[in-house]
């Protein structure tokens, strides 16, 4: 047990973590680290992925944290890609140079959200006794989580439909909680009705395609169209307002009317959390067609619609904004998953 009070100062928790590349990864990391900042005085050491989005974002939010970058990346696919031998060379050698940066700074535990990044991390961290803790965000758990969930002392998944594709000997570890939802106070004033069209961290060349097609239709209604960075031209239509890249989506999420996005687990979890209307386009490259499987939840919850690429009819979209417009939203929010993974983490290793 961890011994949190020494001269009835509180002792200092340290937490290292890994997650990243996108946004997807990120946040929902940063929502349960800050959950343990609100009841802890904590230390964090943020394993980044050099020239990703953590590097830029982190400064921002939490320059108090600590942050190590490693030059690591992804495999390629298929995953018998000869270019694969030298990547998990380098996968395996930076568990090395982790290996030394966690003795150094002796976390209390490990917390990892997925991708490449996560699985040296998890590695090394197992390796030297510090206890792990991963979690999936999609329905199809990426192959990183499924190795470390061998190992992780607790396993937390956002939908139950993820399950099955976990190895049935490490069921026992698995926790249902949702994605975390990285929140802070905060709206912005819009002029309604308003529609928010997003395509993920790094944009989308379709939707920024036709978001600029639907808003010359429906010039009663303001679009915000978050590009990624992306080139969409001169064309831009009067009621449409531009963002390269949004970095406080929950402000966003509250004031919307309606929004059309991609598939990714984080956006369909803060869409639920936040309770959007929405329009869901699954980005159909995203692996073992995840996305789509993502974008039923809004179906089933009765948020929204999804719609696949090939099947975009510019008629049937406008009738279904307007649709969604008219029916109106309910401006609340669920608890926080954040909240109840820090719980059993704090169970888990003993915090009082």
């Amino acid at each position: 047990m961890l011994d949190l009070m020494k001269n009835n100062t509180p002792r200092k928790i340290r937490i290292a973590a890994a997650g990243g590349v996108t946004g997807g990864h990120l946040y929902p990391n940063l929502a349960v680290l800050e959950e343990f900042q609100r009841r802890f005085e904590v230390e964090v050491l943020y394993f980044c992925v050099t020239g990703k989005l953590e590097e830029k974002i982190l400064p921002k939010v939490h320059p108090e944290y600590k942050r190590y970058s490693l030059q690591v990346k992804g495999l390629k696919r298929p995953i018998f890609h000869p270019e694969n031998v030298i990547r998990i060379k380098n996968l395996i050698g930076n568990s090395r140079i982790i290996e030394r940066e966690l003795r150094t700074f002796k976390p209390d535990l490990v917390y990892v959200s997925g991708g490449y990044v996560s699985y040296p991390v998890a590695r090394a961290s197992n390796k030297i006794g510090i206890p792990v803790f991963v979690q999936e965000q999609n329905t199809i758990p990426g192959k990183a989580n499924i190795t470390i969930s061998k190992f992780a002392k607790k396993v937390f998944v956002t939908f139950e439909e993820c399950l099955k594709y976990f190895p049935k000997e490490v069921h026992h570890k698995i926790q249902i909680t949702g994605n975390p939802i990285w929140s802070k106070e905060g709206r912005i004033e819009l002029k309604h009705p308003v529609v928010l069209i997003i395509g993920g961290s790094g944009g989308s060349e379709f939707l920024n395609k036709i978001a600029l097609e639907i808003a010359k239709e429906m010039s009663d209604v303001n679009f915000i169209l978050s590009t990624g960075g992306k080139n969409i031209g001169t064309d831009i239509p009067p009621n449409v307002e531009l963002r390269d890249y949004i970095d406080n989506m929950y402000a966003y999420w509250r004031s919307v009317d309606v929004a059309i996005t991609r598939g990714g687990a984080t956006t369909i979890s803060e869409l639920i959390h936040f309770n959007v209307p929405s329009v869901i386009v699954p980005w159909e490259g995203a692996t073992e067609g995840h996305q789509v499987i993502n974008a039923k939840m809004i179906e089933n919850e009765g948020l929204g619609m999804m719609m696949r690429e090939q099947d975009y009819s510019k008629k049937w979209l406008i009738e279904t904004l307007y649709k969604l417009i008219k029916n109106g939203r309910k401006f609340e929010e669920r608890e926080n998953p954040a909240k109840r993974i820090t719980d059993v983490i704090i169970e888990e290793i003993g915090i009082e």
